[in-house]
């Protein structure tokens, strides 16, 4: 049994200054919920994107949430490549994950706005 080959071109997520980040996260498709949590993610950030370590206790208070909602939401920021972490958590320390800013390989293709922040319009394929 020979091995599967790789696919070179997966491209893994890219780091983001904050502002940058900002720009491109008011433009693409996400839940509303956790569009609003990245929003508050990303207030904790430097500007390079680095040193975001808000635990999820307090991330519930500050958005009024219970934690469980932010666990989902911090889920999906990493599991699309949003949000990379940077050091795992320390229950028994009190140190939370720590986290950065980056935008997934596939960011172009969740876009729902252009950069006027206007509709992007799909082509007409001449279908239906």
């Amino acid at each position: 049994m020979s091995a599967q080959p790789v696919d070179e071109f997966i491209e893994a997520p890219q780091p983001a200054r904050k502002y940058d980040w900002e720009r491109v996260v008011r433009r693409v498709s996400m839940p509303a919920g956790v569009k609003g949590l990245a929003f508050v993610l990303a207030s904790y950030a430097d500007g390079d994107g680095t040193r975001i370590h808000p635990s999820n206790a307090r991330l519930a208070n500050v958005m009024e949430r219970s934690e469980k909602t932010i666990e989902r939401g911090m889920k999906w920021l990493v599991s699309t490549g949003f949000v990379v972490i940077t050091r795992h958590k320390n229950g028994q320390a009190g140190i939370a994950n720590e986290y950065r800013l980056t935008l997934p390989a596939d960011v172009v293709y969740r876009m729902a706005l252009d950069p006027d922040e206007k509709p992007i319009a799909l082509p007409d394929m001449g279908v239906g």
